[in-house]
């Protein structure tokens, strides 16, 4: 019983991470006013790290869209999900969020997000591997990790309370 009831939780942070990714990546943090004005840009990019004008903002871009998938990588595999199962999950996640941005034109669909996205999910199903060599007892492994999320969650629905209170 315990163990269903921890599992709710995690399936429960989970939810709230990817609506919190959905908002970030679909609709661009946009407060219910500003969602009115959005739509009408659309662009299609299919040719991995290529850009029609280079920035230094490339690279911090690449650098957040795997930082922001990495918790969906740790989720997937606090659930028990395979290791392979939980990337082509994130990658069908993630090809969705690019796919709804063309159709409904609310940003640019670009196949090297795509692929950092995957890439960051990778990453954090890493960190769970590591941290089961490290803690070899599953039960406090998730503990500490649900403990972790349940923590930025607060903080991250604390930051997105503040975003609408000052918009």
């Amino acid at each position: 019983m315990k163990e269903q009831k921890t599992d709710r939780l995690t399936v429960i942070l989970a939810a709230i991470y990817g609506l919190l990714v959905i908002w970030l990546i679909l609709f661009k943090m946009a407060t219910p006013a500003e969602l009115a004005e959005m739509g009408g840009f659309r662009s299609l990019n299919l040719i991995p790290f290529h850009y029609d004008q280079e920035t230094t903002s490339h690279v911090s871009e690449v650098v957040d869209n795997i930082i922001v998938f990495i918790p969906l990588g740790i989720y997937l595999r606090m659930l028990g999900k395979g290791t392979g199962f939980s990337i082509l999950l994130c990658a069908g996640f993630s090809l969705l969020l690019e796919i709804l941005q063309y159709i409904l034109g609310i940003g640019a669909t670009d196949i090297t997000d795509l692929l950092m996205n995957t890439l960051g999910a990778a990453v954090g199903i890493g960190i769970y591997w590591a941290l089961a060599c490290l803690l070899k007892d599953r039960e406090k492994r998730h503990r500490l990790l649900r403990a972790a999320a349940l923590i930025c969650t607060v903080l991250l629905l604390a930051l997105v309370t503040v975003l609408f209170a000052f918009n």
